[in-house]
């Protein structure tokens, strides 16, 4: 991405990420309010690249940062502007008073802005409905900015949720400094359905071989289950034949030994899992194309949870090509 694309900087979920990748880029964003039982882990990073950024919605944490901070690092304010899960509600200006109090006079840390993730688009259904969380969240966060230029003229607006920046034009997003896109990278089921992405736009599968089959019911068990894609899922009725919960969708290969694949199956879907099992839905008209110990390909509904998961297996591109990922 930096190399193609020219991304000069990127956002992680953990301070692990953030250290994995510490020796290829030198400004990182960690996008989770700050563990500051992880002190140690976060000196250490600090000292080895120029820019960290790190996340506080609390005194506490900027108290205990100011103590035991060894190297400088940026601070961004995460805010809440309906998600309900982290952040100080945009409208809670005592708080956020207070937190900014704290940052003015530290000697580690630089206020860097606002960041808020928009959660909330994950339960929309229509760009119109992604849209109006969208401007609702700009909104509060200019109003924001407004009331803290004075005393940090330099302060930026951090947005990022997959269903905004896939779907919105890019004049929706005036005002904001700095977009963080989340899984655009890959993509999944769950973000076909909410619209952010077409099916053929999800770029990763998981090759689950097949180890049982049940004419009796239509159904195949894959050697594939929770463990392997996390037990996320989606309800997709509407969408076709298979209605109800799904917890994958099954493409088509294109050829027997190909690691390409193409459309996905109509009907065809991972009904359930459990530790190591998969059960998937086989219509009558496809039934006799799958024998045991063949490869079914499925693609996640939760591409983040099951490139997770799998960690420990690495990636294997379309080409052959094997690609280690961080394993801890």
């Amino acid at each position: 991405m930096r190399e193609e694309g020219d991304v000069q900087a990127i956002t992680v979920s953990s301070f692990t990420m953030a250290e994995y990748f510490s020796s290829e880029w030198d400004d990182i964003t960690v996008a989770f309010p700050v563990n500051i039982l992880e002190i140690d882990m976060i000196n250490r990073i600090s000292s080895k690249i120029s820019k960290l950024n790190i996340l506080v919605e609390n005194t506490e944490a900027v108290s205990y940062l100011e103590d035991n901070l060894q190297n400088p690092v940026g601070v961004w304010v995460k805010i809440d502007c309906g998600y309900g899960r982290t952040g100080i509600p945009a409208t809670d200006f005592s708080r956020i008073q207070s937190v900014l109090d704290g940052l003015k006079v530290s000697r580690w840390m630089k206020f860097c802005g606002f960041l808020v993730h928009s959660g909330h688009t994950y339960g929309c259904t229509t760009k119109e409905e992604i849209l109006e969380i969208h401007q609702e969240t700009r909104d509060l966060l200019l109003d924001l900015k407004q009331r803290h230029m004075t005393d940090f003229p330099d302060l930026q607006l951090s947005i990022g949720d997959t269903p905004s920046c896939s779907i919105l034009e890019a004049s929706e997003f005036q005002g904001f400094d700095e977009m963080r896109p989340g899984n655009y990278v890959f993509y999944d089921v769950e973000q076909s359905c909410i619209g952010s992405c077409h099916g053929d736009d999800i770029a990763v599968a998981v090759a689950c071989p097949i180890v049982a089959k049940h004419p009796q019911r239509g159904e195949l068990i894959l050697y594939g289950g929770g463990v392997h894609f996390s037990k996320d899922r989606v309800n997709f009725s509407g969408h076709d034949s298979s209605g109800g919960t799904l917890f994958g969708r099954v493409v088509k290969r294109q050829s027997p030994n190909s690691l390409e694949w193409g459309e996905t199956i109509e009907g065809m879907y991972l009904k359930s899992l459990s530790q190591e099992h998969g059960k998937v839905v086989v219509p009558s008209t496809v039934w006799d194309d799958y024998q045991i110990g063949d490869l079914l390909f499925v693609l996640p509904v939760h591409s983040c949870m099951t490139a997770d998961v799998l960690k420990h297996k690495g990636y294997l591109t379309t080409e052959g090509k094997d690609l280690s990922r961080m394993a801890c």
